[in-house]
Order: structure tokens, then C-alpha cells, then sequence
């Protein structure tokens, strides 16, 4: 009998110490603070080697709003035909970038975060892609990614991804998008396609809503 009631006071102690995460759903909102970052390598896409890493204007990024849609472009800010640094002497982009549009948010430590939207469109030739994604930085280590998730932005589909952030004070949670792929010719970058991104559908028509009453005043 003593057995039983310790081996039960010890299954109280540890459910009383596992961690206890609330739920908190965030969507693509244009009215959030959105933050850039550019990764730059060295080409090819995927395997060349790390260059620099800065903050960059979201704008600079190509990445921008247009009213509740976010478009999501191959970069062109770069582009220098007499830099040989960033331009081939065949006039293609020298450098893989790496262009992060994201939202970082302390409240959202201890929490299980959900990010939704919907993929309206996606036209990106071979060679350029975007996903969403949710990940946990620490700035004690570095700024180390101690947790991530991310999933492709499939044309027409919607995206949902799930991260329990530990709570840990001073962990930065993020969520946001990344697009990768060469810079690009501005004259030319139409012919690359791009990504356009929506709130999920019930925070679209809230937007939406929210627009029409801020024209009609």
C-alpha cells in the first residue's frame, strides 16, 4: 500500500511539472511589424557558401503588401551589371538569396503557436521557392535556431504549421516567410513568377472588413 501511494505522489509531482502551453493562432497580417533579413551565398541555390547575413527593408527584400495580399519576389535591389560581385558577366545574378519577411513576438514564448494563410498563387520557375515558416532563436547561443518548422507555399493551397515554444525567458519567436533563389534582373524578374499570400479566410474577410469602415470614414 505504501508502494501505491508514493508511486501515485510521484505521478502528481511530475504532472504538476510538465510544462503547461496555451494556444495562439497567427495569420498574415499587413498591420503586424514585418522585419527583414537577407542571407546572402555564393551560388548554386542550396549548396554554395554562407557570404554575409544583414537586415534588410522588407520592401528591399521584395517582399511587400499589397492591401491584405503579401507578393513575394525574386530580389532585384542588387542588381549591378558592372559589380562582378553580384552580377555574372552573362548578365544572371551571382549570389543565392535567402529573403526572410517575418514577425518576431516575446509574448509568444511558453505558448504552442499555429500559423495560417493561404497560398493564393505561385508561379516561381525552377530554381526559386518560398515556405512559411515558425522558428525559436536564443541570443544567448549565438542567436542559435533551437526550434523550427516550415512548409512549402503550395499555388492554391492553404499552410498551417505548429511549434510549442519552450518557455525559456529571453527565447525570440518568429514566424514569417523565406525566398530563396539568384537575384535577379529587374527588367526581366516578371519572368521568374512570384507568390502571393493571404490571411486564412475568416481573418481575410475581418481585413477586408476593417479596410471598408476605414474608407468609408
Amino acid at each position: 500500500m505504501r508502494t501505491i501511494k508514493c508511486l501515485v505522489a510521484l505521478s502528481a509531482t511530475l504532472c504538476c511539472a510538465a510544462p503547461s502551453f496555451s494556444s495562439v493562432t497567427v495569420t498574415v497580417d499587413p498591420g503586424l511589424n514585418w522585419i527583414g533579413y537577407m542571407n546572402v551565398f555564393q551560388l548554386p541555390v542550396g549548396s554554395g557558401a554562407y557570404v554575409f547575413g544583414s537586415p534588410w527593408g522588407t520592401a528591399d527584400l521584395q517582399a511587400v503588401f499589397d492591401g491584405p495580399q503579401l507578393v513575394l519576389s525574386p530580389n532585384t535591389n542588387t542588381y549591378n551589371p558592372g559589380d562582378a560581385f553580384w552580377v555574372n558577366p552573362d548578365g544572371t545574378g551571382a549570389k543565392w538569396m535567402n529573403a526572410n519577411m517575418y514577425v518576431e513576438d516575446p509574448t509568444l514564448v511558453g505558448q504552442t503557436v499555429e500559423f495560417v494563410g493561404h497560398t493564393l498563387s505561385n508561379t516561381f520557375v525552377d530554381g526559386y521557392s518560398t515556405h512559411a515558416f515558425i522558428k525559436v532563436l536564443d541570443p544567448g547561443a549565438g542567436w542559435a535556431t533551437i526550434a523550427e518548422v516550415s512548409v512549402p507555399l503550395v499555388h492554391g493551397q492553404p499552410f498551417a504549421l505548429n511549434l510549442a515554444v519552450p518557455n525559456i525567458p529571453g527565447l525570440v519567436p518568429q514566424y514569417g516567410f523565406a525566398t530563396d533563389g539568384a537575384n535577379a534582373n529587374p527588367a526581366t524578374v516578371h519572368q521568374l513568377g512570384q507568390v502571393v499570400v493571404v490571411p486564412e479566410p475568416a481573418a481575410l474577410v475581418l481585413l477586408l472588413s476593417v479596410a471598408t469602415l476605414m474608407r468609408r470614414r
